[in-house]
């Protein structure tokens, strides 16, 4: 019996071990403005469009941050580009001058803020990420 438990509590650990862990977040806690874990990316181009279901590991490495250092917003999970904040009526924007990048933020009427994260490139092709917030003090 004592085997058996043994060989059990070994391989459920091994298990553990070898499976993906979230990333940690770097950042002061004092300047997180926007963090959101995504549901779907949708992939677009001239010639087609279609969505993707996240797992939770491209939940995880996909995940939303902004920060708010001073006055100014970092897109800090798009290589920490600056961002203009802007609150339209019915809904919040930040944008990327440099790229035309964007994030915009909505409440719900459950109470839930959601968001879409608009990255494009200079060939066109484009990735939106949909998803939910967990953190919003802008």
């Amino acid at each position: 019996m004592n085997k058996i438990y043994l060989a059990g509590i070994f391989i459920v650990s091994l298990f553990f071990s070898f499976s993906p862990k979230a990333k940690a977040i770097e950042f002061d806690a004092k300047s997180l403005s926007v963090l959101g874990a995504p549901t779907v990316q949708s992939r677009s181009s001239l010639e087609v469009s279609h969505n993707v279901k996240l797992d939770n590991n491209q939940k995880i490495t996909n995940r939303l941050t902004i920060l708010k250092e001073e006055e100014k917003y970092y897109w800090q999970s798009r290589d920490r580009r600056e961002l203009i904040y802007q609150k339209k009526k019915g809904f919040d924007l930040f944008t990327d001058p440099k790229t035309g990048g964007y994030v915009k933020v909505v409440l719900q009427p459950d109470g839930r803020l959601v968001y879409m994260e608009h990255i494009s490139f200079k060939d066109l092709h484009a990735f939106t990420y949909w998803g939910v917030l967990t953190h919003y003090a802008p």
